[in-house]
């Protein structure tokens, strides 16, 4: 677990890992340069439990501070929590009850505030992932947003060294481990019940930090797709000329990745786009292709995948929802 000024939320996270159902734990916490306290919590918690132990970040910022846990951990299995978070108080047990190797665990979760009201936008993300245990293809719509909850995962170690641990070199780093549990092809345990509690509060890291706000996703998402499930035998297409969809088209010239791109905007059709000709998207010829699809009104989405899908086409084969 890092720990960065979680402030008057730490204690409560403690108080809900030490209730733990399951019993055969231990919590290696991280201080990542904490400045309001977080540090002395830890170290009053480490003297009382020897189950949790207490270390400094070797190096700076979250991944190094996950790495400097993983380093000092014993445990055969492998879980990440957040300092700002609950756990209900059967968690664990409910994960290590069928936990496999070769097998990743996850489950549902749920966003709460004590603030204020809870922001529409975490309640449709938490919606979205609680769908995603619900059944169907688990991995459908990888390139919207992270489909394994960053701290409601249980990995045996054998298998969370051999995919990098939490060596990452793209952030979020939460995704980036997502997608490499997809590129190792973990089997994925769905548990049909609330594994984790997420707090909002002003403070949270995700609100502050430029490398978690969803357009700095982009490059994480192109590199992955270019690995996982480009076919260079087919013609990409990128529909959508909005601003999400010049942010994909960068990393597309980047990567030197020729593509076409086209929208229903009459007023982009024809432009010169960094150096790329719009066309319009009702001439596409959509045989033998793949289409990365840019544009987030959820009305345009719900549309374009009924006629994608009347068409025959497959969800992360032959489209793709980069938003």
């Amino acid at each position: 677990m890092p720990v960065k000024n979680a402030g008057p939320y730490l204690k409560p996270c403690l108080d809900s890992i030490i209730k733990q159902t399951y019993t055969n734990w231990e919590l290696i916490a991280v201080n990542d340069g904490s400045t309001d306290g977080s540090a002395q919590l830890l170290a009053n918690y480490a003297t009382k439990s020897q189950k949790i132990k207490f270390f400094n970040n070797t190096g700076q910022g979250i991944v190094d501070a996950l790495c400097t846990a993983y380093n000092h951990s014993e445990g055969e299995w492998i879980h990440r929590m957040d300092a700002d978070d609950l756990m209900p108080v059967n968690k664990l047990q409910s994960m290590r009850h069928v936990a496999e190797p070769g097998k990743v665990v996850t489950g549902k979760v749920m966003y709460f505030c004590d603030e204020y009201e809870l922001g529409q936008g975490f309640v449709k993300y938490a919606k979205w992932i609680n769908a995603l245990m619900d059944g169907g293809d688990f991995w459908r719509d990888v390139y919207r947003e992270c489909n394994v909850p960053s701290a409601a995962w249980l990995l045996h170690r054998s298998d969370f060294d051999r995919i990098g641990g939490f060596h990452s070199s793209l952030m979020p780093e939460d995704y980036d481990l997502c997608f490499r549990m997809l590129q190792h092809q973990l089997e994925v345990i769905r548990l049909d019940v609330v594994l984790h509690y997420w707090r909002d509060s002003a403070a949270r890291t995700s609100r502050h930090l430029t490398h978690y706000f969803p357009v700095a996703y982009v490059p994480l998402k192109v590199h992955y797709f270019l690995q996982l499930h480009r076919d260079v035998n087919k013609t990409l297409i990128l529909w959508g000329t909005g601003k999400k969809g010049k942010l994909i088209a960068k990393e597309f010239l980047l990567h030197n990745v020729g593509f076409t791109w086209i929208t229903s905007n009459i007023n982009k059709v024809g432009k010169d786009i960094y150096g790329v000709k719009v066309e319009l998207d009702n001439v596409m010829d959509l045989d033998n292709s793949q289409i990365a699809i840019a544009f987030s009104s959820p009305k345009d989405q719900q549309d374009t995948r009924k006629l994608l899908e009347k068409l025959g086409k497959v969800n992360n084969r032959d489209y793709f929802y980069f938003f």
